[in-house]
């Protein structure tokens, strides 16, 4: 028998060519974001534990991104002296290691693995209250070929300015250069950031691209004294578990369903923010959400209509110890087969429910509620939870340190049943009705067939 040493440590090809192609460039870009958010959630730890409104005052992140630049910047207080080798290096030995703070980060990949996407050079600099450091990680370094891991840190006595990480690309790729030349990648990061760091944008913090402050499109609300959402609050060993599911706008209307159009309150495209959003330690990992991933669909749950693009919803978790969340690496999708994510997910479903059967009992009545939904204050999560957590209940069917509040909505009154009719014409046959009609003949088919409905009636004298 021989014996011989099998060397088994990772490849660098691995991990310079192979982990990148796992996430997108819009989610490598969102994970350097990432590393700015739980560097603010070190700096404002006590402002977060005494549940201050805006915990995140002052701090922020810059991206910089044209064809031939990319930098980020932020202001979030640098990487402690004792978290340099964990945040330089590729994995994490320790994972625990800010396992006393609501952050994000786990596995110590999520910043090189941006890095190794977006460009074959870059440098980070790291100012903290205690020194400044500078590595490279280089193109001799990213050889997929170069057996060499080692870095060299260049660190000096704290500098000038404010404490804070700077990631700048000396070489992008040129793949990701045409990427980052187009308008289209750069409206849809702004998008992407608008709604991901909604939460903490509401907190206090600041993300501007190419000098534009990044403007929140956070899930709200409508919240009155006899319209509230939907509300449950649990804790699954290190995990806190909140979900929260209610109304936002009016609800929808037939003609609006047909046509997709704009709500009639003038608020954004109701099936942009329609569905549930799922939040890990204030980070969005899913906007708006109308799959399965969230419960519709799923058991009593009827699956996503437009007829239910007023419903929102918010499933979120927050734990100090990050692999306690239910979230991949990648920070982009989720882990559904978790234990903590099944309770959020069937409270989901629950609050689901609820609000679909509410716009099922006032389906072709919608505009019966229109006053109250509309008159009825937008409510942030924030303001959700701290009003219905003061009165919810125990529930006993889930048990634990478990609680809700039933969702409060009008109730129709008892009426004849309404039914849909419809039925199909040639269009210039419908638009030489409107004209008879003196209607225009821009107008709605539904709306022109309703007038005739209703002339015919009055001829009759069914109605005045």
């Amino acid at each position: 028998m021989v014996e011989r040493k099998l060397e088994a440590g990772p490849s660098k090809r691995f991990f310079v060519e192979m982990l990148p192609r796992d996430i997108s460039l819009e989610h490598a870009v969102l994970d350097l974001v990432d590393n700015s958010l739980d560097g603010a959630i070190r700096e404002r730890i006590s402002e977060i534990r005494g549940r201050n409104a805006k915990p995140y005052a002052g701090l922020q992140c810059a991206l910089e991104i044209s064809g031939d630049h990319f930098r980020i910047s932020d202001n979030c207080g640098g990487i402690p002296d004792n978290r340099l080798d964990a945040a330089l290096r590729l994995g994490r030995d320790d994972i625990s290691i800010d396992d006393d703070k609501p952050t994000i980060g786990m596995y110590g990949i999520g910043m090189k693995r941006s890095i190794f996407k977006i460009s074959q050079d870059a440098t980070v600099v790291s100012k903290s209250a205690t020194s400044t450091v500078t590595v490279r990680y280089d193109e001799e370094w990213l050889d997929p070929d170069n057996p060499d891991w080692t870095l060299t840190l260049q660190q000096e006595p704290p500098s000038p300015g404010e404490p804070g990480v700077s990631i700048t690309a000396n070489k992008i790729w040129p793949n990701i250069s045409r990427i980052f030349r187009s308008t289209s990648f750069h409206d849809d990061l702004a998008r992407a950031l608008s709604r991901y760091y909604a939460y903490v944008i509401e907190k206090g913090f600041s993300i501007t691209l190419n000098g534009h402050e990044i403007q929140p499109l956070p899930v709200e609300f409508r919240f009155e004294d006899n319209i509230s959402p939907f509300y449950f609050e649990t804790t699954n060993g290190k995990t806190k578990v909140r979900v929260i599911v209610g109304l936002f706008r009016k609800l929808t209307r037939e003609d609006e369903r047909e046509s997709q159009t704009m709500s009639p309150d003038k608020a954004e495209i109701g099936s942009l923010k329609a569905g549930i959003t799922v939040i890990c330690n204030d980070r969005v990992i899913k906007y708006a959400d109308t799959t399965a991933t969230t419960g519709w669909g799923m058991g009593n749950v009827p699956r996503y209509h437009p007829q239910f693009r007023s419903i929102a919803g918010a499933i979120i978790f927050e734990s100090d110890d990050a692999r306690t969340l239910p979230v991949s690496t990648t920070k982009g999708d989720l882990e559904i087969d978790d234990a903590v994510y099944v309770l959020g997910l069937n409270a989901a479903m629950e609050g689901l429910r609820a609000l679909t059967q509410f716009t099922n009992q006032f389906k072709g009545i919608e505009a019966v509620t229109d006053d109250l939904i509309a008159t009825a204050k937008r409510a942030s999560i924030s303001e959700v939870t701290n009003r219905l957590s003061a009165v919810a209940r125990a529930d006993r069917k889930a048990g634990g340190s478990a609680r809700k509040a039933p969702a409060r909505l009008p109730q129709p009154e008892k009426r004849n049943p309404m039914v849909h009719m419809a039925f199909r014409r040639e269009r210039s046959e419908v638009e030489e009705v409107a004209n008879l009609l003196g209607m225009s003949t821009i107008d709605r088919p539904s709306v022109v067939a309703e007038q005739v409905w209703t002339d015919r009636l009055r001829s009759l004298g069914i109605i005045k």
